[in-house]
């Protein structure tokens, strides 16, 4: 009879272990498992992309997504870092029938976050829903955006190894409303330069034409009147243009060789720049 007792107490410690355990389980995956789209996520898989596999698209067109912390409503900003830019943009959140949804400005887009913080592997899945054209009848599959979390670059930090800078440049200055052609349009368009002391220069390029906010990190070195310049995500390639000031100051580059702009024309043209303060 003692060893039938025993056992049985044996049974329900054992019992009682595990649904300690299992409860513990759930307690912990609960807390650590990721609820919420706030934080930093690398693209890793772009369906825009096709002839990439995963790992070339993480290794040469890198894009990173930063969602702050959305506001009661669920509403909240998000970035997009790639190339050397950012951009910015508003979010809002919702659920329906059991799915969680986010909406980047567009369009309201199931998505799923998997994996655990514990064990790693945190992943977020954005659908981009089936879509028929009404004019061709032609059918895109749904496509899913694989991101994982990983920390988002911090371009204004990237400068060269060692250079130069010009007390004269260290301000921000705007040019008059600028203009591209598209078609039969002209579209306008507005660039900020703002030259850091941490060599640092970011362009910032708005158009209301074009639902465009955007800003441009480039590393730089200023000496004698030269100003070298790279994107600051491919410091191997340099662009120099020379620089000077009229008589009331204002800014003006003389180009020999640069990048173009977002806008097809050229990083700095032929334009007069204003120091802010003073426009």
């Amino acid at each position: 009879m003692k060893e039938k007792s025993i056992h049985k107490k044996r049974v329900v410690i054992a019992v009682i272990i595990a649904v300690v355990l299992i409860v513990s389980g759930v307690v912990v995956y609960s807390f650590l498992a990721p609820k919420s789209i706030v934080g930093d996520w690398e693209l890793i898989v772009n369906p825009e992309i096709t002839t990439a596999t995963p790992d070339e698209v993480q290794n040469s067109d890198n894009a990173y997504y930063t969602f702050d912390e959305s506001e009661k409503n669920g509403s909240g900003v998000y970035k997009i870092y790639y190339d050397g830019g950012v951009e910015e943009g508003k979010y809002k959140l919702s659920e329906k029938d059991g799915k969680k949804y986010v909406n980047l400005g567009t369009e309201e887009l199931e998505y799923k976050i998997t994996g655990s913080k514990l064990f790693g592997g945190v992943g977020l899945t954005i659908i981009y829903p089936e879509y028929a054209d009404e004019q061709t009848g032609q059918t895109t599959p749904a496509q899913e955006y694989i991101f994982v979390q990983a920390k988002a670059p911090e371009y204004e930090n990237e400068s060269y190894d060692t250079f130069e800078t010009d007390k004269a440049l260290e301000t921000e200055w705007v040019t008059n409303e600028r203009f591209v052609s598209y078609y039969d349009y002209k579209l306008s368009y507005t660039e900020t330069v703002r030259f850091n002391d941490n060599g640092i220069m970011t362009i910032h390029y708005e158009s209301a034409d074009l639902a465009l906010d955007r800003y441009m990190y480039y590393a730089y070195t200023a000496e004698d009147g030269a100003l070298t310049f790279s994107l600051v995500t491919d410091k191997e390639t340099q662009y120099t243009v020379y620089y000077g000031f009229d008589e009331d100051g204002n800014l003006n580059f003389v180009e020999e060789k640069a990048p173009t702009s977002i806008f097809a024309d050229a990083v700095f043209s032929d334009v007069t720049y204003y120091a802010s303060d003073k426009s």
